[in-house]
């Protein structure tokens, strides 16, 4: 199936990463109470668990573990925002996981202390097209979604002269 990135937001520049979630589990986020340090991702593989590398910096105050109800449970939407902290750097200070049984997060913080503070939100909806993270890591990070390519047999469009194109 092909797969589609969202995204991205956040800075420019820093080692790129991607991580298919078609079968997520789990994500490990590491932070404290100003600032993401860390992503890891817990997927099905092939039948197998699989822990992904960790995106981001060792450091960390806290450990959060979230563990989905899988494959009952999915992602409907991720929200944060990132601190500016001048033209090229920027740091993810919060972060939260919504899905179709609740939400996680947000960690770190989501103060708007006068900083400059992009905020982010991107709604995947209440079907399964959740298909991954992408983004890069260090101080110039930004992240991002992949989503499934969407099946017009989804697509309810309701008098309208949009012509769509019929599956085969």
């Amino acid at each position: 199936m092909d797969m589609i990135k969202i995204g991205a937001i956040g800075g420019r520049g820093g080692s790129i990463w991607e991580e298919k979630a078609d079968e997520l589990v789990g994500i490990i986020v590491s932070y404290d109470e100003d600032v993401v340090y860390s992503l890891q991702f817990l997927n099905y593989v092939n039948g197998e668990l699989h822990m992904s590398g960790k995106y981001g910096t060792d450091y960390y105050e806290m450990n959060d573990a979230i563990m989905l109800d899988y494959p009952s449970e999915f992602i409907t939407s991720i929200s944060g925002s990132f601190e500016r902290i001048n033209k090229k750097l920027t740091d993810l200070r919060s972060i939260k996981f919504c899905t179709n049984k609740g939400s996680y997060g947000p960690f770190g913080t989501t103060s708007t202390d006068g900083k400059e503070n992009i905020h982010f939100n991107f709604v995947i909806g209440n079907h399964q097209f959740f298909g991954g993270f992408h983004g890069t890591e260090n101080s110039k990070g930004f992240i991002g979604s992949i989503v499934k390519d969407v099946p017009s047999s989804v697509i309810k469009i309701k008098d309208s002269q949009v012509k769509v194109k019929e599956e085969k």
